[in-house]
């Protein structure tokens, strides 16, 4: 178990004594007296964000919103299970609308059924079915985390514990913030932190008999600390050391770590129950934590390595293997050798496919053949998942690739693996390849490969010049350009689809500051009239040519190296 306690700073401890003066005088409802609090702003930001939008959500008889900030991606989705005592509803504006903003991702915020009215399990069992349409949806579970805050997060643990039981897919990871894990109430906090907390004790009762009704508080899943955590995802539980319940987070943590969940406890010194809302820099800080987390447990992806630059390593005609900082690796248009069709008197390279057998993603620009080459052969080797068009993505089923390492691609889909986010862009060219003696036509893509680290890369594909590159270079800034610039004679044409005068115009407008020219036989004059083509343009950008097994490393990025000199 990893355990990080974040220090107090005098600001915020000014912030919590006034809040818990205060929450003590407003008729016993601690909960509403931090709503109240949330018009005033934390620093550099308000602490009620009014910038979100919402729809309806339906399933059944459950509802709820989806709350969504701009700019949020596709990439996955958070369950939200609000606070109040298991027995208000919480507006979207309290905290999912943050939650949405900080995580990038939109937010289900769900209005499960409320206590007295609706004892235990009504919430629990509401939660399940929002979880269970989510998967209905054919959203996998591994692009769900659960982030639940006070009850929320009870019930988010709770429905850890009740998937698991029934053998139902289990999300990415959860994230719960001041949970109540044991309704025996037997935490020593409860008695140690008196006083210091906004909520009281007779609070925390009255909270646990509403929601229980008849229900035995020491039984799980309503009290997840009794139950069996094995086999849970990641979880990343949130405190702060003056609450009542902070040894209902530290305990739960400690007995799923010792069952073998990954598990990190994060609590803030001096912060009462309720802590998130207040506006104060531990609640920035809770928010930045959670995004953190979710987008590590999304991108299932290693933490980053000061010591590994991102490198692209040339294999093939127009192939190349790219390997990111994080050690994910990426073949694009893995081409070796063997001819088809008009494709034929291309050099062959020496890499073999099964050398390449570790690879992690496959992405296939068009299926030509010159293109495609080995892409299925490296797939059957290994355990890579192929990204490509319709005619390649039928080819890939027949030859029994599972479909849950397929990824079909048409114009503005994106992609993602760990660490890596890869979105089709059109190109303009023809896709074509023959499945059982029958003719299929796709359409011909770019692809923009963008890593968790910040670098972008633009693999051209076979595309002749058009706007659209400098459409793609204002809207997405790559660093990096992987262009065909070459070809071959077919009978009376030499059949180059972005000539050395094109693909410099193509590399300025796409403002790349490295270009790595492909799709040229050995000893031809491409590269260095793109090279010289680019200079008498007055465009500072390095032509890196490779040949056959040879490897360009990325320089290190400025904002890279500030970003470790601060950390």
């Amino acid at each position: 178990m990893r355990t990080t306690v974040h220090p107090v700073s005098a600001g915020d401890l000014e912030v919590v004594a006034d809040a818990v003066a205060n929450a003590h005088v407003v008729g016993g409802d601690s909960g509403r007296a931090l709503l109240d609090r949330l018009g005033e702003p934390a620093p550099g930001e308000p602490a009620f964000s009014s910038d979100f939008a919402t729809t309806t959500f339906r399933t059944g008889s459950v509802r709820g919103e989806w709350v969504a900030a701009p700019g949020t991606a596709s990439s996955g989705v958070v369950l939200y299970l609000h606070a109040r005592r298991f027995q208000y509803d919480e507006p979207a504006g309290v905290f999912a609308g943050r939650l949405s903003a900080a995580t990038a991702l939109p937010v289900l915020l769900v209005d499960y059924r409320l206590a007295p009215k609706h004892p235990y399990p009504a919430a629990l069992d509401d939660v399940l079915a929002a979880y269970q349409a989510l998967l209905d949806q054919g959203i996998p579970a591994k692009r769900i985390v659960l982030v639940g805050h006070s009850a929320g997060a009870t019930l988010a643990l709770s429905a850890l514990l009740a998937l698991h039981e029934s053998g139902r897919p289990l999300p990415a990871g959860a994230a719960a913030i001041s949970p109540i894990t044991d309704f025996t109430l037997s935490g020593d906090s409860l008695i140690a932190n008196r006083g210091k907390d906004t909520v009281t004790d007779a609070e925390v009762r009255q909270a646990r008999d509403a929601y229980l009704g008849g229900a035995n508080p020491a039984a799980a899943p309503q009290s997840p600390l009794a139950g069996d955590c094995a086999g849970l995802p990641p979880l990343l539980i949130v405190c702060g050391d003056a609450e009542l319940l902070r040894d209902d987070a530290t305990r739960f943590a400690q007995r799923a770590a010792a069952d073998g969940v990954e598990v990190s406890l994060a609590m803030w010194e001096g912060m009462p129950h309720g802590f998130p809302l207040l506006p104060t820099e531990a609640a920035r800080a809770v928010l930045d934590r959670i995004a953190a987390f979710t987008a590590q447990q999304l991108t299932a992806a290693p933490p980053a390595s000061g010591d590994r630059p991102l490198t692209i390593r040339r294999i093939g005609w127009a192939a190349c293997e790219i390997v990111t900082q994080r050690g994910t690796r990426v073949l694009v248009d893995p081409y070796l050798a063997g001819s088809e069709g008009f494709h034929t008197g291309l050099p062959q390279s020496p890499i073999h496919a099964a050398e390449l057998a570790r690879a992690d993603v496959i992405a296939v620009t068009h299926a030509g053949y010159d293109h495609r080459g080995q892409a299925l052969q490296i797939a059957e080797a290994g355990q890579a998942t192929v990204v490509c068009g319709t005619a390649l993505f039928r080819a890939a089923l027949e030859a029994g690739i599972p479909v849950q390492r397929l990824g079909p691609m048409v114009s503005g889909v994106e992609f993602h693996f760990r660490d890596v986010t890869i979105k089709a862009l059109p190109a303009r060219h023809e896709s074509s390849m023959t499945v059982d003696g029958q003719f299929l036509a796709d359409e011909p893509q770019s692809f923009l490969l963008t890593t968790a680290d910040g670098q972008r890369i633009f693999c051209g594909g076979d595309t002749s010049l058009s706007e659209d590159l400098r459409t793609w270079g204002e809207l997405y800034r790559p660093q990096i350009a992987i262009l065909g610039v070459g070809g071959v004679w077919v009978g009376a044409v030499k059949v180059v689809e972005l000539p050395p005068a094109d693909a410099a115009l193509a590399t300025r407008w796409l403002g790349v500051t490295t270009v790595i020219p492909v799709h040229y036989p050995p000893n031809d004059p491409a590269p260095a009239q793109l090279a010289a083509d680019l200079a008498a343009a007055g465009a500072a950008v390095e032509v890196a040519v490779l040949d056959f097994n040879d490897t360009w490393t990325a320089p290190p990025r400025a904002d890279m190296a500030l970003d470790q000199q601060l950390s």
